[in-house]
């Protein structure tokens, strides 16, 4: 969502009145029960946006690599300089119970076998310039990734491929609408075993 080209933008639930005015500028080209997905400048969408009227936003910006890609991906170096416009309309149109949600990917050292500390270092940014807080972070793996850079996993063999993505859960505050009731997984055989039961039988789990 939060690239100067052209992106997609996916809005969840139907427009209210005023909003609506904003989005006939930009082309749509799937509709649900849910909503619309509109493809657009996303920077130009989320600037015109009203405060506090987002519950969510889910967004995997470019990252922040070392080499140039067709996309138009930003220099690590230069990534937080270029993310504060975005984060300070992220910040304006979530509700004061809402999320930002930002997957992001690493980056090495130009010619060395060292990790570039970007995204967290955006990370900290979001939450000491902008007030978010952090409510979870979590990790997308992803094994399929590509043995690269291939210079340190391959030839020299000193280092290990890549796999995974930092997920970031932000929020306004502390108390974000949230539940884990939809992601709950049954207990294990073993788990279960591990659940006292009261002398009247009473199962105590919760």
């Amino acid at each position: 969502m939060v690239t100067r080209a052209t992106q997609i933008g996916f809005i969840l639930r139907p427009l209210r009145r005023g909003m609506s005015r904003i989005f006939e500028q930009f082309e749509w080209f799937h509709e649900t029960s849910n909503g619309r997905i509109f493809n657009g400048d996303s920077f130009h969408l989320i600037s015109n946006m009203r405060t506090s009227s987002v519950d969510l936003i889910v967004t995997s910006p470019p990252f922040g690599l070392v080499r140039e890609k067709d996309y138009g991906n930003v220099q690590a170096d230069e990534y937080l300089d270029w993310f504060r416009p975005f984060a300070t309309h992220l910040h304006r149109v979530l509700k004061k119970t809402g999320s930002l949600v930002i997957d992001i990917g690493g980056a090495w050292n130009k010619g060395l076998p060292t990790r570039h500390l970007y995204h967290f270092k955006l990370l900290i940014m979001l939450c000491e310039e902008f007030g978010f807080h952090l409510a979870q972070d979590f990790y997308w793996w992803n094994p399929a990734k590509l043995p690269t850079p291939a210079e340190w996993v391959t030839i020299r063999r000193i280092r290990v491929k890549d796999a995974i993505n930092k997920v970031w859960w932000l929020s306004k505050t502390p108390w974000p609408k949230a539940s884990n009731r939809r992601v709950l997984q049954p207990y294990s055989s073993s788990m279960n075993d591990l659940f006292p039961v009261s002398t009247n039988g009473t199962d105590l789990r919760l």
